[in-house]
């Protein structure tokens, strides 16, 4: 049976703090003891702004994830920075392990010969790692101006990972949900960037902030993905 090389990440886009259901800083850190990593991004017009800087870096950290804060016009090329930083941040923690279990030893430790040869098998698996990537869009009240820029990075962000080698797929979650919900589970994982774009359509925004349980159903859904995707495999490795 082939091992599953999988990226997993929770990708937070939001332009303030949470005011609603369980503590986000809370549901990235179980995130991440679960196997996925959890960034963010902020929207923001104030770069002063603390309050809302705070729990966006607070929650990547708790997450294992990278942050970044920028503003609207400038999204699209934050989301694919932050995308690639949290992958290779993953990939160069696990080597780092490897290397200190095997030869008592990290990466930065190394003679600069074997160090290139190490980072550029990193380079390699980044572009050759499969990615699963839910996005977490903010569509509160604050939104509203921002919401047709932040669509539009959405998609470039799935057309630009499709270059890579490895296979990449989207997921859509926005918050809060219709109905009084707290979050609405959009678009499950996919590389179609036409159904990615006519879930996106279905947005609404208005109402409060709950990004915790937001963060929490994502991390669900990538969850029980890569679970299902192992029970497939055990099967086939059954009957072939």
């Amino acid at each position: 049976m082939d091992k599953i090389i999988e990226f997993r990440q929770v990708m937070l886009i939001t332009d303030g703090e949470s005011n609603e259901g369980i503590d986000p800083i809370t549901a990235a850190r179980e995130g991440h003891s679960k196997g996925v990593t959890i960034s963010t991004i902020g929207i923001t017009d104030k770069t002063n702004d603390e309050r809302p800087l705070s729990e966006i870096k607070n929650i990547a950290e708790a997450g294992g994830g990278v942050w970044e804060l920028t503003n609207i016009q400038n999204l699209s090329m934050a989301l694919s920075m932050v995308t690639v930083k949290s992958v290779y941040k993953t990939i160069e923690e696990a080597v780092n392990k490897e290397l200190k279990d095997i030869i008592g030893a990290g990466l930065n430790d190394m003679p600069p010969e074997s160090r290139i040869k190490v980072t550029d098998m990193i380079d390699r698996l980044g572009d050759e790692i499969n990615i699963k990537c839910c996005i977490v869009i903010d569509a509160s009240s604050s939104m509203a101006n921002k919401i047709d820029m932040a669509k539009k990075s959405i998609l470039n962000l799935l057309r630009v990972l499709s270059q890579r080698k490895g296979k990449t797929e989207m997921a859509l979650i926005s918050y809060p949900g219709k109905n009084q919900d707290q979050y609405d589970i959009l678009c499950h994982f996919t590389e179609d960037v036409a159904l990615l774009e006519d879930s996106l359509k279905k947005i609404l925004i208005g109402g409060n902030t709950p990004t915790g349980p937001a963060i929490k159903s994502a991390v669900q859904l990538l969850s029980s993905s890569f679970n299902e995707e192992r029970e497939e495999l055990v099967f086939k490795s059954m009957i072939v």
